[in-house]
Order: structure tokens, then C-alpha cells, then sequence
């Protein structure tokens, strides 16, 4: 993973920003091909906060007429939603505990739990300092997913290469 250091003093290392944007369209990719999404149903962005949204075919038990997604942000990971009527409200009906950036395998395995009524979800969030501890390394984490295929350009939609 590159690493920047800068020449006004030792130490710091820093990730690129743009490094770790590319490595959140890959993670995105990934999760949303581990869910039975396509790219086109992916978007993400850096912005002042880091968040990714899958769009899904699927239902969700007690909420079949409402549209579902699958979002994440920084601070909390990932979440299934449902549109709560006209405009952008989203209804969090459940919550992956745990680490904020779970690999693909762990999101798919637990959004099919919750697709099929064996996910209890208490809504339990970890405490903001632990909230904190994790996402401190997040960009990090996602600068390492920079490498890994498949990918999406967020600005077109398309898939690329890495």
C-alpha cells in the first residue's frame, strides 16, 4: 500500500484520500456481488463522510412493499434499510454488528439471515468510543481494497479495472 510521507518532517504516515475512495468503490463492488447485486445497483462516496448504498431486488419480511438497500457508513458499517414512503427517509431495520468494513462473505452471510427471518436485531450499537477505535484506521482499511477486483467507476456507473 503506498504510503505518503511528507517533507516537512518525519513520521505521519498518511493515506492518499483518493487511494482510499478508490479502495471504497472496490470494497462496494465487492459487497454488492456477494449480495447478488450488480455494480449498476452500487454507489458510494468519499464526500465529507465516506458512505456507500446498494440498491436491492429483494423484500424484507413485514415491509414487502418497500424498497431495500444496503448502506454504510464509516462511523457504523453496514445496515439494511427500507424507503419509509416518498423522499430519501430510510427505515434501519437491522444492523451488522461488529467491525465497520466486514469482508463480503460476512455482510452476504448475514443480509440473507435477515432475508429469511433468522437475523434478530436489537439495535445495538457499539458505544461511540468504540465506534471511534474502529473507524479511526477506516481509511486505511480501505485504501488496502484499492487493489482488489471487481470495481466500479461511481462517476459513470461502469465497471473497471483496478
Amino acid at each position: 500500500m503506498p504510503v505518503v510521507e511528507h517533507a516537512d518532517g518525519p513520521g505521519g504516515d498518511e493515506v492518499l484520500p483518493e487511494l482510499a475512495e478508490h479502495g471504497l468503490r472496490h470494497y462496494t463492488a465487492r459487497i454488492a456481488a456477494a449480495v447478488g447485486a450488480g455494480a449498476e445497483a452500487a454507489w458510494c462516496e468519499w464526500a465529507d463522510a465516506p458512505s456507500a448504498y446498494i440498491a436491492l431486488d429483494q423484500r424484507l419480511p413485514g415491509h414487502a412493499d418497500g424498497d431495500v438497500a444496503l448502506i454504510w457508513a464509516a462511523e457504523r458499517g453496514w445496515a439494511l434499510a427500507v424507503e419509509a414512503g416518498c423522499g430519501d427517509d430510510l427505515l434501519i431495520t437491522a444492523s451488522l454488528d461488529g467491525d465497520v468494513l466486514p469482508a463480503p462473505d460476512t455482510v452476504a452471510t448475514w443480509f440473507r439471515a435477515v432475508l429469511t427471518g433468522r437475523h434478530a436485531d436489537a439495535h445495538q450499537h457499539p458505544t461511540t468510543q468504540a465506534n471511534a477505535a474502529a473507524s479511526t484506521d477506516v481509511t486505511r482499511r480501505l485504501a488496502k481494497w484499492a487493489g482488489h477486483e471487481p470495481t466500479f467507476d461511481s462517476r459513470d456507473g461502469e465497471r473497471s479495472g483496478g
